[in-house]
């Protein structure tokens, strides 16, 4: 194998390392988002939660798909775009819990590049 190869093998190496880091630190993150709504809502913050099943569906997960990598958060009721909008949103959860992870997640994101 030639220098040139070798180098190009390693560059590619450190590349699909690093996308690996990503994802593992979104899946991280997907899930801390998780377990804070759940202590958030447990605390009486959000909309009124009246049977239950919407705070008991929301879901995170992570994604990589190409050059994309993340994590989200979202509901498993039909009815949570309602629950995040009303009364201009003075109930949402979704946004103000990704934005509680936006500095912590972008911090260690810089580390690994």
């Amino acid at each position: 194998m030639s220098d040139a190869a070798r180098v190009n093998r390693n560059i590619l190496s450190i590349y699909d390392r690093r996308r690996i880091a990503v994802y593992a630190l979104c899946l991280r993150y997907a899930g801390l988002a998780l377990n804070y709504f759940r202590a958030q809502k447990a605390a009486g913050a959000y909309w009124n939660n009246q049977t239950g099943q919407a705070a008991k569906l929301m879901f995170t997960d992570a994604y990589m798909s190409d050059n994309v990598i993340g994590w989200f958060m979202a509901h498993g009721v039909e009815y949570g775009p309602y629950l995040e909008l009303a009364n201009d949103g003075a109930h949402e959860a979704i946004r103000p819990v990704v934005q509680h992870f936006v500095e912590p997640f972008y911090r260690e994101l810089k580390e690994l590049y």
